[in-house]
């Protein structure tokens, strides 16, 4: 079973999708493990892969879409059993705990973004995962 990290972002101004790719950068380039980001919505995934081309001039995230060799791979259902690696559940569902080491969730400030959060925090705690919250 996973363990499960939600960052709760305390402002508006703060972006989900920014934060979601500094977290790409330090997890596949930093702390070089495998990510999967995962997406309910195809639309939603094709913009994040947008943004991970441009998100900082300083850096680059190598990336694919359902191509699970990249250091990032971008997908809208969860990889195959011998996936060995980290969930970045962007998602509006929780992710499968089983399938990952860890899953990572980014709560933004708006209502109903929380509301979605708090869904998928209780789905965790219902499989006996004690998820850990750090606001940002």
């Amino acid at each position: 079973m996973a363990d499960v990290v939600f960052y709760v972002l305390q402002s508006t101004e703060q972006s989900v999708a920014g934060l979601a790719c500094r977290l790409c950068h330090r997890i596949s380039i930093v702390a070089k493990q495998p990510l999967f980001v995962r997406f309910s919505r195809p639309e939603q995934m094709a913009a994040f892969d947008d943004l991970l081309w441009s998100f900082s001039a300083d850096s680059f995230v190598p990336h694919a879409i359902d191509d699970l060799r990249a250091e990032v791979c971008l997908g809208l259902q969860e990889p195959h059993a011998g996936f060995v690696g980290c969930c970045l559940n962007l998602a509006d569902d929780a992710a499968d705990a089983t399938a990952f080491d860890r899953v990572i969730e980014i709560i933004g400030a708006d209502e109903a973004t929380k509301q979605l959060g708090r869904q998928r925090f209780k789905h965790y705690r219902q499989l006996g995962i004690s998820p850990q919250t750090h606001q940002v």
